[in-house]
């Protein structure tokens, strides 16, 4: 699913409700249910959901390489601390992960001296450590050139097809891939559309949420706004 809409519209708001950074002010009506479930325990549901955000990646410093990345994951960190102890089977999961991404050679890197594509992946490694049943991505290719943006839709949508859950936060529609099925558009704090991709992503739709004329081209289920 993508939730899709321009900025200020209250997307990064919204994951932040659902990984338990940011709560709902409490009203009579209020509900709140995360994968069918009203109350959780905050490390069993982040095991539950994978995180990639900007705002991981702004934490990821000299002091962290890729394989102490991944393994953070364990321990819902940025780097491993004197106090955690790493596991023979974590190091294992962390091998399995990074294969999987595809970035296993470069393990012992510094994070800052990866690219913005190769840092983006070990973030994905870490989100996928406990197998989750959902991996949310906010904004995946920001930042990212050309090749390394298609290169990371490439790897979504492996992940995909191998039954990983995507939940795809975004105003970039190129982001949202042939294997995305449902849209959910905000707007200012709202809803503003739900349903499947092949209704809501028409140019007359596009245009109401955000505010301009949208042209629309879509090419092997790729959509594209001119």
């Amino acid at each position: 699913m993508a939730i899709l809409g321009p900025n200020g519209s209250g997307k990064s708001t919204l994951l932040k409700l659902l990984t338990r950074e940011c709560y709902p002010l409490l009203r009579p009506e209020t509900r709140l249910r995360i994968l069918d479930q009203e109350n959780w325990n905050i490390f069993e549901l982040r095991s539950q959901i994978g995180i990639v955000s900007n705002d991981l990646m702004a934490q990821c410093s000299r002091d962290v390489t890729g394989r102490e990345l991944v393994l953070s994951g364990f321990f819902g960190s940025i780097g491993i601390w004197p106090n955690q102890h790493v596991t023979p089977e974590m190091e294992e999961a962390a091998d399995r992960a990074m294969l999987q991404i595809g970035v296993a050679e470069l393990r012992n890197r510094w994070m800052d001296e990866l690219s913005s594509g190769e840092a983006r992946r070990f973030l994905i490694a870490r989100a996928l450590i406990h197998n989750p049943s959902t991996l949310v991505l906010d904004e995946p290719t920001t930042s990212l050139d050309l090749a390394a943006q298609r290169e990371m839709r490439d790897h979504l949508r492996a992940l995909s097809r191998s039954g990983v859950s995507l939940l795809l936060v975004t105003h970039h529609l190129e982001e949202i891939i042939p294997e995305i099925e449902r849209v959910v558009m905000l707007r200012k704090g709202t809803v503003f559309a739900d349903g499947p991709k092949s209704e809501l992503l028409t140019a007359d739709r596009l245009s109401a949420l955000f505010g301009v004329e949208v042209e629309l081209a879509e090419k092997g289920g790729v959509y594209r706004a001119l």
